[in-house]
């Protein structure tokens, strides 16, 4: 189930509840029971690290001591509990004069490779209409080879 220090710091937070005496709190013969189902329900499909999260469960708890009225929920902590904290970040890579040369070089030769392509894709000029008489003219004789060719075939299989 749930790792040690993990039930011990959600113990410790239980007590402070207890303490309280908080409207909506579970009877004094009721809090184990309601401890075992604080854990099932803070440990479903979570990972818990000691390190990363001790401090803000430790925390969360002492928000929860100092703002409610009545006795929270699993949903509730969950709410309250900060985001961990994040490692800190690699530093900025530094680059060479040389490296930032060749970079800028590359760069400026995929602009022209766009711009290049960019030109090279006019939108045409709408069709004149002597251009729209001779593709009918064409098609039309393309449709009549087509029509000559098929009447042939046909007389071969006969």
């Amino acid at each position: 189930m749930a790792e040690k220090w993990f039930e011990r710091a959600i113990v410790a937070g239980f007590q402070g509840l207890v303490t309280l005496r908080l409207d909506g709190a579970p009877p004094a013969d009721a809090v184990n029971l309601t401890l075992d189902i604080w854990l099932v329900a803070l440990t479903k499909n979570r990972q818990w690290d000691e390190e990363l999260d001790a401090a803000r469960i430790r925390e969360t708890f002492e928000s929860l001591f100092a703002s409610c009225e009545r006795w929270p929920s699993p949903a509730r902590f969950l709410r309250d509990l900060k985001p961990r904290r994040l490692p800190p970040l690699l530093p900025k890579p530094t680059r060479t004069d040389g490296q930032v040369k060749s970079g800028n070089a590359a760069l400026d030769g995929i602009v022209g490779v766009l711009k290049g392509r960019v030109r090279a894709q006019t939108v045409t000029s709408p069709k004149t209409a002597k251009q729209i008489e001779f593709t009918r003219q064409r098609a039309g004789l393309i449709a009549a080879q087509l029509q000559d060719t098929e009447q042939m075939t046909m007389e071969q299989q006969q």
